[in-house]
């Protein structure tokens, strides 16, 4: 994959035998596997985290005590037919609170939402 280069889900490795694909188990939820969704993830933004801190949400403290903390990544939603234009070909991110490598960036075409895919996830189209 490169920068600019326009690409798709692989079907094969993405989705179990009964939606279409070689996968044993589904690679998320059952639920997702039926529908033909395939959850990706992305970092939040610094908006996004202000808006947390000043939600109830971010109130009060932890079940053992402690204060909450930000989420780090948010779930992405793509469907088994959304293409994609390549940001970044290669590289690694910063998901939950550990650095993953192996993963493209890419800008989903029906949403324009830019997100991280893993590169043996996705094919050229």
């Amino acid at each position: 994959m490169r920068k600019g280069m326009t690409a798709k889900l692989n079907i094969d490795k993405c989705f179990t035998s009964a939606s279409g694909g070689k996968r044993q188990f589904p690679a998320g939820t059952r639920f997702d596997d039926e529908r033909g969704i395939f959850c990706t993830y992305r970092p939040l933004t610094e908006r996004e985290v202000a808006e947390w801190y000043e939600s109830p949400a971010s109130k009060g403290m932890t079940s053992s005590g402690e204060t909450k903390l930000p989420p780090t990544c948010v779930r992405v939603e793509v469907h088994a037919n959304d293409t994609f234009t390549v940001l970044r070909g290669r590289c690694t991110v910063w998901l939950g609170y550990r650095k993953t490598g192996g993963m493209t960036e890419v800008r989903v075409s029906s949403s324009a939402e830019k997100t991280y895919i893993k590169r043996d996830m996705v094919i050229p189209a």
